[in-house]
């Protein structure tokens, strides 16, 4: 599922991914859907194929029973993990729980302190415009807009 591209081109930014695996943790990453050009950021304190599991079981859990859009664990998901699943569900018709893997892809985007992690997510969210309707996040970690976003490279 790590995705080997040397750059990807998102909303037309040009980003090279950062060094990792699915053991990296303390990142920020980068979904890649296959079906239409729009992606999603995310972090994570714990390894890459941790929290991949959280979005695909999130995904399974969309499947297995649509109303849970009702209940309050879905309403109260800051953490915005069930966007992927939504996505499949909702703008691709896509219903089977391999779906998921055969759809994403997935890179890092950098690896960073547990300090500035979240902010750094941020960062992303808004250089790569991946908030809807342009991309799949529906949550931004600030929920404030910035004009600027500079990155060391």
């Amino acid at each position: 599922m790590i995705d080997d591209k040397e750059q990807h081109v998102i909303n037309g930014v040009k980003i090279k991914p950062a060094l990792g695996t699915c053991s990296t943790y303390n990142i920020v990453y980068c979904f890649v859907c296959s079906k239409c050009p729009k992606y999603y950021v995310g972090r994570s304190v714990r390894p890459l194929r941790d929290r991949t599991t959280e979005h695909r079981t999130k995904f399974y859990k969309l499947l297995d029973n649509p109303s849970i859009k009702l209940t309050n664990e879905y309403k109260d998901d800051e953490s915005d993990t069930y966007s992927l699943g939504e996505h499949l569900i909702e703008d691709h018709q896509l219903c089977n729980k391999s779906d998921f893997n055969d759809t994403y892809s997935i890179f890092i985007l950098m690896n960073s302190s547990t300090t500035t992690l979240e902010e750094n997510e941020h960062k992303f969210i808004h250089k790569l415009r991946t908030v809807k309707p342009f991309g799949i996040n529906s949550n931004d970690p600030f929920g404030l807009p910035i004009l600027n976003v500079n990155f060391q490279d």
